[in-house]
């Protein structure tokens, strides 16, 4: 089968009882496969001749956030009969990376396997009994190697001037040596090897440096820096790379494939357009449940951020929910605003930007919905899943958000989806000001 295929099997697949798939891979500097383990409370081993175990994944767990910096979180349980995943010297040590891969064994007795993330070993602890031996292992995604949770500390201040490229510059901070923090490094020595992705959608676009009269100083391009950057010494990559997307007012984190990724907020409005990952029916066996928790004190039908301009001036944007259609807009329900200062955001645009997307968050937060079902490995944070409600007239077909997943590494257990209601986005009203 050619991999389209083997994808369209393994979709349906999940409404049925399948084999599932577990494998951690245990990578080298360079991102080659040293040795891996797979299978569930069994000991198939894929052997890549480094050495020779009867472990296997006794259990774990893997969860998903939407959110700016840590995504991915994990934890494993390894039976060590032998001792071969000690943490220690030569063994499972410091920096140690892992890559997790869930799937199941397709119809023809092939095995499927989606990518999970790449991780790196927090708090590992062995367990010694008369009757076992185990190894734990609390994993966190590569932000880790950029926030100082492992590696990533500055130990001078880190300056990028004004007028630099932003995707450069995140890079060069990717490029980074992991020993002494010097340019350009060797791949194999970066802070991260793995190229990032950058979206294309800033290309060409421009935001407008206003005198308080409103008098246009210059146009300075969206990817480009306005002013210098500076991280002290203590401080981190990972502040140093949250700056540089604030300035874009972006949304990043590393993907299910370890690697960095950037995308816009500005063109992630409209939920209602994203693609459909699974499509669940209350009369199929694959939803275990579903939970509707109206959230009324997390409603805003009004955000005002406010910066601070290049020339002394203030700047700040509001956006207003006023649109009837909508059952939170002021006319009906009267404001409720949230307010956010952002020293860093220098032109109105960039309010209105992060004003627009934060009041379509907080807006449509009709409720919070959970979906416990049948486990599956293709999901992704901020698509949608829907429900066709066939306990409710005409047999509706709901849509919802996902902001975030846990799923068992176990063959057994249910997986828990997070996720926000999804309704037509209000045309919502948007004030820029500089003063």
């Amino acid at each position: 089968m050619t991999n389209a295929e083997r994808y369209m099997a393994y979709l349906a697949s999940l409404d049925k009882p399948f084999r599932k798939l577990s494998k951690i891979e245990f990578l080298q500097p360079d991102n080659s496969v040293a040795f891996a383990l797979g299978g569930n409370n069994r000991a198939n081993r894929v052997d890549y001749g480094l050495r020779n175990s009867s472990a296997f994944i006794q259990s774990g767990n893997l969860n998903v956030a939407l959110k700016n910096g840590t995504r991915r979180t994990a934890s494993v349980t390894l039976s060590n009969l032998n001792s071969s995943f000690d943490y220690a010297v030569n063994k499972l040590w410091f920096g140690q990376r892992i890559r997790l891969s869930m799937g199941m064994e397709l119809f023809d007795g092939t095995d499927f396997y989606i990518p999970q993330g790449v991780f790196y070993i927090l708090n590992p602890s062995n367990l010694i009994s008369y009757s076992q031996r185990t190894t734990s292992l609390a994993l966190t995604d590569k932000w880790a190697v950029l926030d100082g949770t492992l590696f990533g500390k500055l130990d001078s201040a880190y300056t990028i001037k004004s007028g630099a490229n932003i995707f450069k510059a995140i890079s060069s901070v990717l490029k980074l040596s992991r020993f002494d923090y010097s340019n350009d490094a060797i791949p194999n020595d970066r802070i991260d090897n793995v190229t990032p992705v950058f979206t294309n959608y800033y290309d060409g676009k421009t935001y407008s440096a206003s005198q308080s009269d409103g008098s246009i100083i210059e146009d300075i391009a969206m990817t480009d820096t306005p002013y210098d950057i500076t991280e002290n010494r203590g401080s981190s990559c990972g502040a140093l790379i949250l700056k540089l997307n604030d300035m874009l007012v972006a949304n990043i984190g590393y993907d299910a494939t370890g690697a960095l990724r950037l995308d816009p907020s500005q063109d992630d409005i409209s939920d209602i357009e994203k693609p459909v990952l699974h499509t669940f029916s209350t009369q199929k066996r694959n939803l275990i449940s579903l939970t509707e928790a109206p959230k009324p004190q997390e409603i805003y039908n009004a955000v005002t951020i406010a910066g601070e301009g290049l020339t002394d001036s203030a700047v700040w944007a509001k956006a207003s929910n006023y649109d009837p259609r909508s059952d939170t807009n002021i006319n009906l329900i009267g404001q409720k605003l949230y307010t956010e200062e952002r020293a860093d955001y220098w032109n109105a645009e960039q309010c209105a930007s992060l004003a627009r997307w934060q009041l379509k968050r907080k807006t449509i937060l009709q409720k919070a919905v959970s979906v416990e079902c049948g486990q599956m490995f293709h999901l992704q944070e901020n698509k949608l899943i829907a429900v066709e409600r066939t306990d409710k007239k005409g047999s509706p077909l709901e849509k919802h958000l996902i902001q975030g997943y846990s799923i068992p590494i176990s063959e057994g257990g249910s997986m828990k989806i997070d996720c926000t209601s999804v309704v037509d986005i209000p045309d919502f009203t948007i004030q820029t000001y500089v003063s």
